[in-house]
């Protein structure tokens, strides 16, 4: 094997090294904050989780209870509801009868949610406000 083609292997061989440990470092960074959406059939499946989840569905009609800026509802998948308990102002498209994402804990003992941020979810229509 001749220099040139030494020197091309091995350049190819360093590159092709770089490239693998970029997507082993990315691949480690994504998977530490991906956030993982749950409903709240499977929130009742889990035991004690500390880390960080999503949990998504409907807000019950009639569940939404505050005291001192201390907001409890309860979100169902129509099989199974979970109580979710939020400190802070609701987004504007917080409605009953309206999807909503939390993100935040649960406590499988106590079968509470407890959220630190709420995204209200809407359709893909826009519609301006009327006047």
């Amino acid at each position: 094997m001749s220099s040139k083609a030494k020197q091309r292997l091995i350049r190819l061989l360093l590159i092709l090294g770089i490239i693998s440990g970029l997507c082993l470092f990315l691949a480690g960074a994504l998977r530490e904050n991906i956030v993982f959406f749950k409903t709240p059939t499977e929130l009742s499946n889990m035991e004690n989780n500390t880390q960080k989840l999503r949990l998504g569905g409907l807000v019950v009609t009639g569940s939404i209870k505050t005291t001192n800026n201390c907001h409890q509802f309860q979100v169902t998948d129509q099989i199974n509801t979970v109580t979710v308990k939020y400190k802070g102002r609701f987004p504007d498209l917080f409605r009953e009868g309206q999807g909503v994402v939390a993100v935040g804990t649960y406590d499988a003992s106590k079968k509470l949610f407890m959220a630190n941020q709420l995204l209200a979810k809407h359709d893909q229509y826009y519609r301006p406000p009327q006047k």
